[in-house]
């Protein structure tokens, strides 16, 4: 009977020393977050907030491998979602590290629009539906209709008709073509107005 006391008491004391999920995130992302704050915040970059949380799951070594197995620093899945729960911990006790961060990120807003009148001509429909329009020195343009917009009716349920004269505001970007194997500057439209 005491052998069976003592082994149950090892036990006990062996699973109590493991840290739970919850507890293991609110420890990573507050020993990231110390780790940060003594860094020069305006040198942090992705690559720099990766290698201190490798740096800090190395603190609690023992404990990952009892909660995701040997393994689980090769395990995208499961490293993608924990890193996620880290950082929205981070998030909350530093959220300074975001903001500098991702103050440079390019937006939307951060895109050249452009203007074009001319009259329109053709849909196109495939994979994405395109329009080209004509303007009246004869040049064409054709346009991509990516994004959901206030007028994209006006394409999307066929109300133009041929020669209608139309502004359209667009920007220019990079796209992947996997039919050609590389890079194609589209004309994402983004607004479309009638004149």
């Amino acid at each position: 009977m005491r052998i069976v006391i003592i082994f149950l008491l090892c036990i006990n004391f062996t699973t109590a020393q493991n840290l739970s999920r919850f507890e293991l995130i609110d420890l990573i992302s507050t020993d990231i977050c110390e780790e940060i704050q003594k860094m020069d915040l305006k040198t942090l970059d992705s690559r720099n907030l990766g290698l201190q949380m490798i740096q800090s799951f190395t603190n609690y070594d023992s404990d990952l491998k009892n909660l995701f197995g040997k393994g689980y620093l090769i395990n995208d899945e499961v490293m993608q979602d924990f890193a996620q729960e880290i950082g929205v911990s981070m998030g909350l006790k530093c959220p300074a590290v975001f903001i500098d961060m991702f103050e440079d990120v390019e937006t939307e807003a951060n895109f050249d629009y452009l203007t074009v009148v001319g009259k329109f001509n053709k849909i196109k429909k495939g994979e994405f539906l395109t329009f080209t329009i004509k303007e009246s020195s004869g040049k064409t343009h054709e346009f991509l209709l990516l994004n959901e917009f206030e007028t994209a009716y006006l394409i999307t349920d066929e109300i133009l008709k041929k020669d209608e004269t139309i502004e359209v505001t667009f920007f220019a970007s990079e796209i992947y073509n996997a039919k050609i194997g590389r890079y194609v500057n589209y004309n994402i439209v983004t607004y479309i107005e009638k004149k």
